[in-house]
């Protein structure tokens, strides 16, 4: 009888203990955030949400905290939980810092901020630094934030903020800049130059002409002044010539006319003589 009681009572334990565990199957999670970096993944009915931090644009090692946004159908509550994952301090569940959460009322250590089915669920673990996350210089290196669906219904996922810096540009992406640079310093010299060169080469053409310009016009008037000299020196000969001719006429005509008067004289002479 009383060992009957005592299978009874482990019965109604059972029953009672199975009641309050999370069902895991088949609430799926959806990504729609379109980011490359994260992943959803399934094992063993449970839906589990990646975001590769090393693969995303912030340093692991100086991310703080992420906060994710998503919908849900929240008739029946829901929760899950949130770890870390890492080559180097391995897979990392409430050992850094909590992380089971829950709709309100679930007593979780996180709760979500929301309602009627939207809601915001912040995970802040602090900058841990690479003596946590590793290296990417390591032979073997992974950082990831993992979200788990442990009951509910299915969620949406539609927003991930992560607080962090950005990851610095890696040494060969400097030198391929600094080489792109430099390339295209010595294309503007280049340019400069024949630019340069074409201006020297204009006023080169510009002197040269100028140049030809001035002998043409030094010519010309070098013309005109030997035109000019020839002229007046053909005005002045000619001017010479008419004058010697005007002389030699003036000459003429006085002997012809003392001539004349001579013969008038004889003439005069011969006619006194006949009188006496």
């Amino acid at each position: 009888m009383k060992i009957s009681k005592i299978f009874a009572g482990m019965s109604a334990l059972a029953i009672a203990g199975t009641a309050v565990i999370p069902a895991f199957a088949e609430k799926e999670i959806t990504d729609t955030t379109g980011l490359d970096y994260v992943e959803v993944k399934e094992a063993d009915g449970v839906y589990q949400y990646y975001i590769d931090l090393a693969a995303s644009p912030y340093d692991p090692a100086t991310v703080s905290s992420i906060k994710y946004t998503f919908t849900i159908d929240d008739t029946e509550g829901f929760g899950g939980g949130l770890m870390l994952n890492s080559k180097k301090s391995g897979w990392d569940q409430d050992g850094t810092t909590p992380g089971d959460w829950g709709s309100e009322g679930s007593e979780k250590s996180l709760t979500p901020e929301g309602s009627d089915g939207n809601y915001t669920l912040t995970f802040d673990f602090g900058a841990l630094g690479e003596d946590y996350w590793g290296s990417p210089s390591d032979e073997e290196y992974w950082a990831q934030v993992v979200c788990q669906l442990w009951w509910g219904a299915d969620l949406t996922m539609t927003g991930i903020e992560i607080v962090g810096e950005e990851k610095q540009a890696a040494p060969e992406d400097s030198s391929e800049a600094a080489n792109e640079e430099s390339s295209s310093e010595a294309a503007n010299d280049e340019s400069s130059k024949a630019e340069e060169s074409s201006s020297k080469a204009d006023e080169s053409s510009k002197a040269e002409s100028s140049k030809a310009e001035s002998s043409k016009a030094s010519t010309t008037t070098a013309t005109k002044t030997n035109n000019a000299t020839t002229t007046a020196a053909s005005s002045a000969a000619a001017a010479t010539d008419s004058t010697a001719t005007d002389n030699t006429n003036q000459a003429t005509g006085a002997t012809a006319g003392l001539a004349l008067a001579g013969l008038a004289l004889a003439g005069a002479v011969a006619v006194v003589s006949k009188r006496k």
